[in-house]
């Protein structure tokens, strides 16, 4: 998994986010929350690699990929 892959999320609103990745894409995400994540796969090891989203002015303004052994 790549952040470029993502990268087409930039600037979109979190309705439209809704819409294209689904709301409760293995979890849920308040949706008034400044962070949304989202669980997009697994590392051979078994580290979750997870895309959390930032939004600032009710549209993306961040996008972060990173792999935790943890619970998001």
């Amino acid at each position: 998994m790549k952040k470029e892959n993502y990268s087409h999320l930039m600037g979109k609103t979190r309705r439209e986010i809704m819409k294209e990745i689904g709301c409760t894409f293995n979890g849920f995400n308040y949706f008034r929350s400044k962070t949304w994540t989202y669980e997009v796969g697994k590392t051979w090891l078994g580290k979750k690699i997870v895309l959390s989203l930032t939004f600032t002015d009710e549209k993306v303004s961040e996008i972060i990929l990173f792999s935790s052994f943890k619970r998001c």
